[in-house]
């Protein structure tokens, strides 16, 4: 029998634990809060436990990373493909899920895309994490295009200026700067579906951009 006083390592799926407990701990404390010690307690197993999946703290707020992002992606996937077929209303279904996502998780938002981690540098499993997030606003944008509804030039040019303007929302919202128009979930909704369709235009086939078609397809 043990008399060291710790909790043995063998705890299922342990890596996973760990990661739960992490995250959980970046929500309530911010990174400050983290530690792997911190993380061994929430989960409930010795101190030097972590230390079997993971080399130190970066290591560690990577894989957490890696979760945050697969989670954004999976939500906005799964907000997009109810309307499979229509371009223009994937768009906006994401883009509120994005906007819901980081208002919902600040603090799991600023880990991902407030300079926290170095992509240059990050894991290679990270990278293709983050780059997911991203592919999923140029794939439906290329569906866009492939239907005629959507402008003919470079999709990348495309998604990275929508992109950014969905970000900035989300992002001014998390700050506290829109308290008025975002105070609630149906708020924060409502105004993101507003600004996506006005992001939707600029987008939009010249053919397309028509105000009524817009309201339309992806009404408030």
């Amino acid at each position: 029998m043990s008399t060291s006083g710790q909790r043995p390592y063998h705890h299922g799926d342990l890596r996973r634990s760990l990661i739960q407990a992490g995250s959980k701990l970046i929500e309530e404390k911010g990174l400050a809060g983290l530690s792997l010690r911190e993380v061994a307690r929430a989960a409930g197993v010795s101190h030097t436990a972590p230390y079997r999946h993971f080399q130190d703290k970066a290591d560690l707020i990577a894989a957490i990373a890696q979760v945050g992002f697969e989670q954004l992606t999976d939500g906005a996937g799964k907000a997009a493909r109810r309307h499979d077929g229509d371009p223009k209303k994937q768009f906006v279904a994401a883009s509120v899920q994005y906007i819901l996502f980081g208002v919902k998780h600040p603090r799991m938002a600023h880990l991902l895309f407030g300079g926290v981690i170095n992509m240059r540098t990050a894991p290679r499993a990270l990278k293709q994490a983050s780059w997911a997030a991203f592919q999923l606003v140029e794939t439906i944008i290329n569906n866009g295009k492939r239907a005629g509804v959507f402008r003919n030039r470079d999709t990348m040019e495309l998604a990275v200026t929508t992109w950014s303007g969905i970000h900035g929302l989300a992002q001014l919202i998390s700050c506290g700067y829109l308290t008025r128009l975002a105070a609630t979930h149906r708020q924060v909704e409502t105004l993101g579906k507003m600004v996506s369709q006005l992001l939707l235009t600029g987008i939009l086939n010249t053919d397309e951009k028509s105000e009524g078609t817009i309201h339309q397809q992806t009404s408030l």
